[in-house]
């Protein structure tokens, strides 16, 4: 099976690439692919970075809020609580985030747009934060800030990153979110965060800027468990490593190993969690993505909101999707469940 990038090198960018059409499942696999794959990324070296401030025209100027900036600041009753403007739609994963996070309140405009950070939380496995853009230029409903998260000591992180919701005229909110790739877990993380654009995905005009935060978080605590439960079947095994615990989430982290039979008929092995309680409550995943030394076998981790204190199990059943890539059709299967007893 060929990585990402063996791939895309293969493409012949002189010839004439013919639109096709995909089905609607197809586009959700790929999504779903794609935000599995973009955990791989490297980070950007600080040269190139560099070299990207330079170009940008303008200059920076940082400031705390309520200080310079008094149109922002006279709109923290509204936009003070990003985290509840996206929780609905995402059945209530933020309910515990806003108590926990961190108020980092740092502003800083540029070409005249001016991107606030509201609060932050590090689970200890991922970073939210959320912000809010304030510009007079239509943004549009499509456009987003794509510029995912650095943390310090990070090999490497990946990540996601909202769609902006306008809440009045000329402001703007959005949220990030990024998992780096550590080589063990750490109480504290030092954090970067370096828009160079807002992109509205709609016209594909990016609205350039040079603004640069820097904040440090402190690990939300909570308490492990080791699982090491497996299923397999039709030549792949899914094995749920551990759960953990926090005040705003639970972390699962679970592994997937591949016969080389399936890799050898099949371009993209992914595989996601479908997750409930013993009480019947469905839990929706946010994934964290995941990492692979071989392109087959990957150590994946997801997020689902905090557990119903009432629940005794977790019942994981994975849900496998076998692509051919490049649009050429997938299938979907899904293993025996799997039932956890929680030891907590």
């Amino acid at each position: 099976m060929k990585s990402l990038f063996e791939r895309l090198n293969e493409l012949n960018t002189d010839e004439e690439i013919e639109p096709i059409d995909v089905p609607d499942e197809e586009k959700q696999a790929m999504k779903q692919r794609i935000r599995k794959k973009i955990n791989q990324q490297r980070r950007v070296p600080k040269i190139w970075r560099n070299i990207a401030a330079a170009a940008v025209i303008g200059v920076a100027s940082v400031m705390t809020i309520g200080f310079g900036f008094p149109t922002l600041a006279s709109q923290i009753p509204l936009v003070s609580n990003i985290f509840s403007i996206f929780n609905e739609e995402q059945d209530g994963f933020y309910t515990e985030y806003e108590e926990f996070a961190t108020d980092v309140s740092q502003a800083q405009t540029s070409n005249g747009v001016t991107i606030m950070i509201d609060r932050a939380v590090y689970d200890g496995k991922s970073v939210t934060l959320t912000y809010s853009v304030e510009t007079e230029k239509e943004l549009g409903p499509n456009s987003g800030v794509n510029t995912i998260l650095d943390v310090e000591d990070a090999s490497g992180s990946g990540g996601t990153s909202t769609g902006l919701q306008k809440v009045e005229d000329h402001k703007y909110v959005g949220m990030v979110t990024s998992t780096p790739h550590l080589k063990s877990p750490q109480d504290t993380v030092k954090v970067t965060w370096t828009p160079q654009s807002i992109d509205n995905m709609d016209t594909m005009e990016e609205l350039k800027g040079d603004w640069h935060f820097q904040f440090t978080l402190e690990a939300i605590t909570g308490d492990g468990q080791d699982v090491t439960q497996s299923v397999a079947g039709e030549g792949i095994e899914v094995t749920i490593d551990s759960i953990r615990f926090t005040d705003i989430s639970t972390v699962i982290e679970y592994s997937q190993t591949v016969e080389q039979s399936v890799t050898d008929q099949w371009e993209w092995v992914t595989s996601d969690l479908l997750i409930k309680d013993d009480l019947g409550n469905e839990y929706l995943t946010n994934g964290n993505g995941g990492f692979s030394e071989n392109g087959q076998d990957y150590k994946w981790s997801t997020t689902i909101k905090k557990i119903d204190e009432q629940a005794s199990k977790l019942i994981f059943t994975p849900e496998i999707i076998l692509s051919e890539g490049s649009g050429n059709g997938h299938e979907k299967l899904k293993l025996d469940p799997m039932e956890v007893k929680l030891d907590k």
